[in-house]
């Protein structure tokens, strides 16, 4: 069948956006000629990204997920001309030049730290044209506005698999705690290794913010109970599996007979994930312990993983292998104590959520793994593994099961009482919250322990293939605005570090007024916390 020349006007008429900025993309397959930069690592600094990147490109800019929303599941681009603002001074970059930003979150933090010292080449975002342009035709497809949803191409590196030629090697990482934190076996990625001492010295690092982390446990366990580190690290090592061992019962249905009848649910990250490893370190003492002296007792605890789980893999779910999503690998939340290994932390909310309102929760694990846990009418008492910045996700994200303070809460540590993001304080029912509650003021000045030092980097001269000079000018101030109290001024958790040459400034209440923490681990997390500046 041949089509007119007004057909394919009209074809491409409903499919081409205005173009309204001089500087700014003809539109999504408008890549041609761009410098690509490819960024990999943690999730957490994916909520401010696109203010930086407003900030770093002139008006029109075009934006791309995996899934359609700002930011993506595990994958967020951003197509643009930078500005006269950024390429001025020493940036040493022409003014205007196009640049495409591939963000990858998928995995977490140690994806922006072992393929980048390695320079291993690993699935990507297929940023380009537009399914039905006829002009234009591509993979991507309109979401709103200038948001495109595109598809991942590309394999990850692992033993038995052949690369598909359509990866790329990132150009510079971002990670919730130092590289030399991703160590085996718990802060590794499946089928990897940890970084060897030369590999490692490959890595220019840099300190970018302070990361809070924190307590979550889904709404059914009430704000008045009380719920410690130890009580914590218990749950999460599988110390304990039962919430009546805390005075608590959920009304989650179990099995007639199980062991655990009140059983505690575990969202957790999968090991890679920055995130997991600032819980391993808080909780479990890993990396940061070895033998003692004396006794010879290594300080390390494990956390449990998914195969821990009561009822992993039991054959009345099913023989599901879980090759596909109709023959996922089912999990018995009603038998008892249960571990969620979840990729991204979106999947942890969606996991909490689940457990709070019921439903099948299905997901992938860390070998891409089908599998699906049914929380049937819900009402489990979950924790979670989240940095602070998921209390963003509230009410407005309800449509995608990321409801903080609604279906979720982050609490105090050592203390009783749910987090309100609004007000910054913690309450419990009709008496004072205790603990130390996990506000912006608490974290600004130490108070709040329970906080990583987030750091990025690139490869030097030492790995061979050093940072290109043509990309270098974007990704050095990329990391510097993701440092800055500009970008943070609103926000909750990520925070500026002392070590940036920052200086913290307080107000008439000794409240910091800047957005500059107090002190920090000078980005070694095995260090006391130093403060450096009082109020």
């Amino acid at each position: 069948m041949k089509l007119n020349k007004l057909a394919l006007a009209c074809a491409a008429a409903l499919t081409l956006p205005a173009i309204a900025h001089a500087n700014a993309p003809a539109g999504p397959w408008d890549t041609a000629g761009a410098v690509k930069v490819y960024m990999s690592g943690a999730s957490a600094p994916d909520n401010f990204l696109n203010a930086i990147a407003t900030s770093m490109f002139d008006a029109g800019y075009i934006t791309y997920s995996d899934d359609g929303a700002l930011p993506g599941a595990g994958f967020t681009a951003f197509l643009g001309y930078t500005n006269a603002a950024f390429t001025s001074g020493a940036n040493n970059m022409p003014i205007h030049t196009k640049v495409l930003l591939i963000k990858r979150s998928k995995g977490g933090s140690v994806w922006g730290v072992n393929p980048l010292a390695r320079s291993e080449a690993i699935a990507t975002l297929n940023v380009g044209g537009v399914v039905g342009d006829l002009s234009h035709p591509g993979p991507c497809t309109a979401a709103t506005g200038s948001q495109y949803k595109c598809p991942v191409i590309g394999l990850d590196p692992a033993v038995g698999v052949t690369p598909t030629g359509n990866e790329m090697v990132p150009d510079f990482g971002i990670s919730d705690v130092a590289p030399f934190m991703f160590k085996s076996p718990m802060n590794v990625e499946a089928g990897a290794t940890q970084l060897s001492v030369s590999e490692a010295g490959y890595l220019s690092t840099f300190p970018v913010q302070a990361v809070g982390m924190g307590v979550v446990t889904t709404a059914e366990i009430p704000d008045t109970a009380y719920i410690s580190q130890a009580d914590y690290a218990a749950m999460l090592s599988g110390n304990i599996k039962d919430w009546s061992k805390l005075n608590l019962a959920p009304a989650g249905a179990t099995a007639s007979g199980a062991t655990e009848p009140h059983p505690v649910v575990v969202c957790r990250r999968v090991p890679g994930s920055g995130t997991q490893a600032s819980y391993n370190w808080a909780f479990n003492n890993f990396p940061c312990t070895g033998n003692s002296a004396t006794s010879g007792v290594d300080g390390v605890t494990t956390p449990k993983r998914m195969s821990d789980s009561t009822s992993y893999g039991n054959i009345y779910l099913g023989l599901g292998d879980g090759s596909s999503a109709a023959d996922a690998i089912g999990v018995d939340v009603t038998a008892g104590y249960t571990v969620i290994e979840n990729s991204g932390s979106g999947d942890v909310r969606k996991c909490l959520n689940a457990a709070q309102n019921g439903g099948v929760y299905s997901f992938k694990d860390e070998n891409n793994l089908y599998h699906y846990v049914d929380f049937g009418a819900g009402h489990y008492g979950a924790i979670g593994v989240l940095s602070l910045d998921s209390q963003a996700k509230t009410s407005t994200d309800l449509a995608k099961g990321e409801g903080a303070e609604t279906y979720w809460f982050f609490r105090p540590v050592d203390g009783a009482g749910v987090f309100h993001n609004a007000t910054q304080t913690c309450t419990s029912g009709a008496v004072a919250a205790t603990g130390v509650c996990p506000s912006k003021q608490n974290l600004l000045k130490g108070r709040y322990a329970f906080a990583v030092e987030s750091t990025s980097q690139y490869r030097n001269a030492a790995s061979g293939n050093a940072l290109d000079t043509t990309k270098k000018p974007f990704v050095d101030e990329l990391i510097k605005r993701a440092g800055a109290t500009a970008y943070q001024k609103n926000w909750t958790t990520a925070l500026p570090l002392v070590t940036n040459g920052l200086t913290p400034t307080f107000d008439v209440a000794h409240d910091v007024s800047n957005n500059v923490a107090v002190g920090s681990h000078k980005g070694n997390m095995c260090q006391q916390f130093e403060r450096k500046f009082g109020g």
